[in-house]
């Protein structure tokens, strides 16, 4: 038998009763309403709260005396937390809402829980409205009530419709409000979900209101009220979501303007009174709901849809910020504005004036919506963005963390300096956070060079801002982990962050890396390149999870580090460890927030008790060194901040020196060459001063210097960019080559070495052996391409080149996760490389799973090994039993029997790409070119008439199906040469075409791959051609297969009334052969289906190129064996459409494994 439930008040068997439950505590329904009518009071012993013996904080702390029971907060003396503390005997808990409080010790049974104030505020009401009272209402007297409730119904018996009831009810509850000092959200209408799919009729706060047409629910439980509800309980679950609060902190309401419904969220549904008519008591409910609603929550999409760059804050800031920028650069003088972004833009800026076509698409809409040309400059655009979202992100750091100290911020009179003080790092250092904004590019908007165009978009920020809830002690923490990512995706469009390569990582992603690498919550954890920082966020909320409440920061903090190089991502990331830790700083215990911008390549090392390192900056490149000891100290910071404050007031070195002697005993006991070394920095760093660089450069080395400390990690993980070498800033790219060179990474072919390599393979190794210590462990996300393309051979060696020697790895594990498509908007090839630093070799197969789902349920459990017989050579990926046959069918020699090619590359499609009809003279061809062909938008539609020997029929990868490819009817391509380069007999042989190609010489002229390969040579010139490209017969594939390999042959068709050898273009691999017999054979040779599947295991399902052919044991053909000339046989049926049945499938097989055994 249970234990019997009693009133906490009068001892009732609540077994007998209706009760409501407030977190540990319950009370009957009379004892509920006394406390409700008794304010003040405790409900069990009936003391009087006073400063003494009970008070309640505004932030939700109380404390009491003993009686064990609970009261109600109606306006009592606020006092601090500091006077709490020093209450004997007094224990302070924290509640979900200020309305409710507790004496001790029930303080601690009670504090955190979850008081369901919504649903026991409406169980008491509606208990008193059966019980037929009248519910006592500070709000309105009953005269007000009976005469606004009037008016009310008076404005639906009016309206037409929804809307219009909607914007009357609106405005009268308004004013309601308004004289009674309740908060108003002046946005109610703004919110929205799923792409602005649905919209709320209306919320306060946790209170939502489904309008509906005035007297459409009849008096009656019918479908539309049904209905109705259905809405509002669809947006609380939106709101909730959004928002990160509990369901059950939502208040619901349904009304036709003459019935009304209130709801409530209770276990896993809803709970709704029944339908009545709407009168003043309702009013007075109603009035109440909007009171305890508050302000909205700070999420993501409020922020979006408060203050997102399509607002009328973001259309007025965005531009203001451009044009200010766009100014100082056409300034003659070096302003401070002009110095900090031409910085930025050297360091960080990744833009230029090209960019994607979904960019540049952006750009024009972006410019027409806000009422100016970003186009002419998008480097300028994105700078702007980044500073309009780093303003957004401090305020609302600010705002989250004062809002869980109780601090009550100054007023805002002034936005402007109350900005300044934020950009001081004044409101942070309240808190104890040292250096929240000391690499900030991003508060130039603030300097004595910029206008006072800027005043009025920031105060009309502020001003939305003022409208929002900034306690996230309401939130769950996931929502409060992703507020600045959310942020900074919801302001920045994917079109503008993809063209930066910003795709981040899901939470669910980086929370599944840590499960896998075993990560445990009292190791050091570190992302190299951390973004806005989701490993560590999701290190940190582990944590939290076993940790105390009364866990301080600091402790909470340490061995989690992050670096990255965009100052963008360092403050979004330090803004939400501030906000995610909001509650457990203290100034008495100050905190360096562990996230630095720094180079995950060129990180700082000590050589010699000295840390040296080199910063590439605009007037060239700059080394400063550190001594250890000094990087080292806990005073290494402050030294560096007041370094800072000095220079940026044009203090002599000599005199800086003595300064940072009179701050820190660590400088003053340096010796003598250590004191120099420091002294040499100090010149150089006010030597930049000097040259127009503000003291911010203090601050970069700090970042960069105390990454250089991190050592000896448990577990290195992340997500590092992946971006190809040969698309890497040139200057950048030689700064980091040495480390490249010396790691022996790349390729050991001298044709393509790493220029296909990506720079995630860099980080990779780097970090290994920077950071990782022996016996640690790394998980990285990188492109699965790495395991596939030659370029990255040396980096599948899996050896570290220390100073030591070489050192083995072991590869532990590879996940797949091109199924599940976990980026946004992208088709690329995500895995997981976890890999330990243990000094043992890597043994092959490993193990490989390739997920199929993204609740990570399904994976098919494969292994991955190198294909036979090469030096680390592409990985084959199948089951145990694939690798044991396809053993047999690579070729350890490394010399293949067929050699395949690339098709033409033009780099101009839309010129050399044509629709041709025959002419009345055979000789000649009427063209017409497609400038829609590609990506250039500089080409104008040609019709000419043309010599028809350089055209030939074109074969795309669109043509190419198994074993069949067919070219377009009259679509071709204008090839004008033999060999390598273009024909320069051209303008003789054939002056009609020369004419053609003449008229865009200054477009073919500009062609990359003219530039890279053929300059010096005629301007018409094409690449990867030669004999190979008029050979008789070709067998083929498309480059992109979507990891499904086909092949199929071609030879002539007929083209324009006579028959001609068919091109393919560049996106066409291909074998050149000269009989159908042979190439019917291999056809049929790589379309089996035991070799096709060893294709697709080996070649990269990005691009099925050269590397189909290189490694297979593929036997020449010879017409006199029975097996080959069976095979050529089935290619030529099916190569006039004749579908393989499954037995000739297995034939296929047959005879291909005959031919290899």
């Amino acid at each position: 038998m249970g234990k019997s439930r009693k009133c906490d008040r009068c001892g009732v068997d609540l077994a007998r009763v209706e009760s409501v439950r407030f977190g540990a505590g319950e009370l009957c329904f009379p004892c509920a309403e006394k406390m409700e009518d008794e304010p003040g009071k405790c409900p069990v012993c009936g003391t009087v709260f006073n400063a003494d013996d009970a008070v309640a904080m505004g932030d939700g702390h109380a404390a009491g005396t003993a009686c064990g029971a609970f009261g109600v907060d109606t306006g009592m003396p606020e006092v601090s937390c500091a006077v709490l503390r020093q209450l004997p005997g007094r224990v302070a808990g924290r509640t979900e809402t200020a309305h409710w409080i507790m004496c001790s010790p029930a303080a601690y049974k009670h504090a955190g829980l979850k008081l369901g104030f919504a649903e026991q505020r409406m169980r008491i009401s509606a208990y008193r409205e059966r019980k037929g009272k009248s519910m006592p209402n500070s709000l309105l007297s009953e005269e007000e009530a009976f005469e606004n409730a009037a008016v009310l119904l008076e404005a639906a018996r009016m309206a037409a419709n929804e809307e219009q009831f909607k914007i009357r009810a609106e405005g009268i509850l308004e004013r309601l409000c308004a004289d009674r000092g309740i908060f108003w959200d002046p946005y109610t209408y703004e919110r929205s979900f799923n792409s602005g799919s649905k919209r709320l009729d209306a919320v306060h706060g946790t209170t939502v209101i489904e309008y509906e047409s005035p007297r459409s629910f009849n008096h009656s439980e019918n479908a539309q009220l049904r209905h109705a509800r259905s809405q509002a309980e669809e947006y609380a679950i939106f709101l909730s979501t959004e928002e990160g609060r509990d369901l059950n902190r939502y208040s619901l309401v349904a009304w036709d303007g003459e019935t009304i419904t209130f709801g409530y969220a209770a276990g896993d549904g809803f709970v709704w009174e029944a339908g009545r008519n709407f009168d003043g008591f309702c009013l007075g409910r109603l009035l109440t709901l909007i009171a305890d609603g508050g302000r909205p929550l700070v999420s993501p999409l409020l922020l979006k849809q408060r203050i997102g760059p399509e607002t009328e804050v973001g259309r007025a800031l965005v531009p203001a910020l451009f044009r200010e920028v766009c100014r100082a650069l056409d300034s003659a003088s070096a302003t401070r504005t002009k110095l900090i972004y031409t910085e930025w833009a050297r360091l960080f800026g990744q833009v230029d004036g090209t960019g994607t076509e979904r960019l540049e698409k952006y750009l024009v809409d972006a410019s027409r919506s806000h009422g100016i040309d970003y186009s002419s400059n998008p480097q300028v655009y994105v700078f702007a963005l980044n500073t309009y979202i780093a303003i957004v992100a401090k305020v609302c750091a600010v705002y989250a963390i004062a809002s869980r100290h109780g601090e009550v911020l100054p007023s805002m009179e002034s936005p402007l300096s109350f900005l300044a003080a934020i950009e001081d790092g004044e409101y942070f250092s309240m808190f104890g956070i040292k250096n929240m904004l000391g690499t900030d590019f991003f508060s130039w908007y603030l300097g004595d060079d910029v206008t006072g165009e800027l005043s009025q978009p920031l105060c009309l920020l502020l001003g939305r801002l003022s409208t929002i809830d900034f306690d996230v002690s309401q939130k769950n923490s996931l929502s409060v982990r992703d507020l600045f990512k959310g942020l900074y995706m919801g302001f920045t469009p994917a079109p503008v962050r993809h063209s930066l390569g910003e795709y981040y990582t899901p939470d669910w992603l980086a929370s599944h890396v840590l499960d896998v690498a075993e990560w445990r919550a009292d190791q050091s954890l570190l992302d190299p390149t951390c973004g806005s920082g989701t490993f560590i966020l999701e290190g940190l909320r582990r944590r939290i999870e076993i940790s105390s409440p009364a866990t301080p920061a600091s402790c909470l903090l340490d061995g989690l580090y992050g670096f990255d190089l965009n100052p963008l991502a360092v403050l979004t990331a330090k803004a939400s460890i501030v906000v995610f830790l909001s509650g457990r700083f203290d100034h008495e215990l100050p905190v360096i927030l562990p996230v630095f911008l720094a180079d995950a390549i060129n990180t700082a090392d000590p050589v010699d008790g000295v840390f040296t390192h080199s910063i590439l900056t605009e007037i060239g490149e700059r080394t400063f060194s550190i001594p250890v000891t000094l990087a080292e100290s806990n005073d290494f910071f402050p030294i560096m901040d007041h370094l800072r404050t000095c220079i940026d007031a044009g203090i002599c070195a000599e005199d800086v020196m003595s300064s940072l002697r009179s701050i820190s005993p660590d400088v003053l006991n340096l010796d003598e060459e250590k004191s120099n070394i420091v002294a040499k920095t100090v010149a150089d760093l006010i030597d930049l001063h000097h040259n127009h660089w503000n003291g911010i450069w203090c601050l970069i080395l700090f970042d960069r210097i105390e990454a250089g400390c991190v050592k000896d990690i448990d577990l290195v993980a992340g997500n590092p960019p992946w971006v190809k070498w040969s698309h890497l800033p040139r200057q950048y790219a030689e700064f980091i080559k040495p480390i490249c060179d010396r790691m022996d990474i790349f390729s050991d072919s001298v044709w393509v070495g790493g220029i296909q390599s990506d720079i995630s393979t860099v980080v990779t190794y780097h970090a290994l052996e920077r950071f990782v210590r022996y016996g640690g462990k790394l998980a990285f996300l990188i492109t699965g391409t790495v395991f596939k393309n030659k370029s990255s051979q040396g980096f599948r060696r899996w050896r570290l080149h220390t100073d030591n020697g070489v050192e083995p790895m072991t590869v532990d594990t590879v996940e797949d996760y091109a199924l599940l498509r976990p980026f946004e908007d992208a088709t690329n090839w995500p895995t997981l490389l976890f890999i330990r630093r243990n000094g043992i070799q890597t043994e092959y197969p490993v193990r490989y799973k390739r997920y199929e789902n993204a609740t990570l349920s399904q994976y098919a459990d494969l292994r991955a090994m190198p294909v036979p017989g090469t030096d680390a050579g592409p990985w084959l990926v199948g089951t145990e039993s694939d690798l044991r046959i396809w053993a047999s069918l690579f070729n350890t020699s490394g010399n293949s029997v067929y050699r395949a090619r690339k098709g033409v590359t033009t780099d101009a499609n839309g010129i050399f790409f044509v629709s041709a009809q025959a002419a009345s003279n055979p000789d000649l061809l009427h063209i017409v070119n497609d400038p829609g062909v590609g990506r250039r938008r500089d080409i104008d539609t040609v019709h000419a008439i043309v010599e028809r020997d350089d055209i030939f029929p074109l074969l795309r990868g669109r043509d190419v199906k198994r074993f069949v490819a067919s070219p377009q009817d009259s679509r071709g391509i204008i090839v004008p040469q033999r060999g390598m380069f273009g024909d320069e007999a051209l303008p003789v042989r054939c002056p009609r075409l020369f004419r053609y190609l003449s008229r865009f010489r200054e477009i073919l002229g500009r062609r990359s791959s003219y530039h890279r390969f053929q300059q010096g040579r005629p301007f018409w010139s094409v690449w990867s051609t030669g004999e190979y490209t008029f050979s008789s017969y070709k067998v083929v594939w498309k480059e992109m297969s979507g990891n499904s390999f086909s092949a199929a042959y071609v030879g002539s068709c007929l083209f324009c009334d006579i028959d001609k050898m068919v091109i393919p273009d560049h996106k066409v691999y291909f074998v050149p052969l000269e009989t159908e017999d042979e190439a019917a054979y291999l056809t049929a040779f790589l379309n089996a289906p035991v070799v096709s599947k060893a294709i697709n295991a080996y070649s990269s399902a990005l691009s099925l190129g050269i590397s189909v052919t290189d490694y297979l044991n593929i036997p020449s053909f010879d017409s006199s064996r029975a097996e080959m000339m069976e095979l050529s046989c089935m290619a030529r049926r099916f190569n006039e459409g004749i579908i393989p049945t499954a037995e000739d499938e297995e034939r296929l097989d047959v005879l291909v494994t005959s031919l290899i055994s």
